[in-house]
């Protein structure tokens, strides 16, 4: 009995999934707060924003392990990236204020990728439908952060509202991990 316990243990150990993180600025692996260097996107004169956050996110999992009907995504990584040339600034509206407004358009991107990361590591995905599985998943978590980054910009009309935006920079303040 002893025996069965230790090898379900071994097992149990071996499957769970090995969950990473990169997140890139300018290129380069970092975890800081973004700077109005790092717009270099050409601004849309036409939009009645003084400044747009633009961000990528990409998916590997090197590794799927079945064990009976189950699957365990191994050795997965999930990549958030500042999109540099799509993200802009208008000149002369280089503000505080609006920087950390912006920096709030990245931080609902590592929520997104927060949640990601800790619902994949606790996910069930079966034998037969884990890329399915794995792509509605990540599809329902991307889609709350969507209407999260718009709530956002309604709430604080795009940084107008001070009150509604202090009380946003202490929401990510608390839940944002850097």
């Amino acid at each position: 009995m002893f025996w069965k316990f230790l090898f379900s243990l071994v097992l149990l150990i071996a499957f769970q999934p090995l969950s990473a993180q990169k997140i890139l600025i300018g290129g380069t692996e970092d975890v800081r707060l973004l700077q109005w260097s790092d717009f270099a996107g050409k601004p849309d004169e036409n939009s009645t924003y003084f400044a747009y956050t633009a961000y990528s996110t990409k998916f590997k999992f090197d590794d799927v392990q079945f064990s009976g009907d189950k699957a365990v995504i191994s050795e997965f990584e999930m990549t958030l990236e500042f999109d540099k040339n799509k993200s802009w600034v208008k000149k002369g509206k280089e503000t505080e204020e609006l920087l950390k407004h912006e920096q709030g358009h990245f931080d609902v991107g590592l929520l997104y990728m927060q949640e990601v990361l800790q619902k994949i590591t606790g996910a069930n995905f079966t034998r037969a439908g884990y890329k399915e599985e794995f792509q509605k998943l990540v599809s329902d978590i991307h889609q709350k952060y969507k209407d999260m980054g718009f709530q956002y910009d309604k709430e604080t009309n795009h940084s107008i509202k001070k009150d509604e935006q202090k009380k946003w920079d202490t929401f990510f303040g608390e839940n944002v991990k850097r």
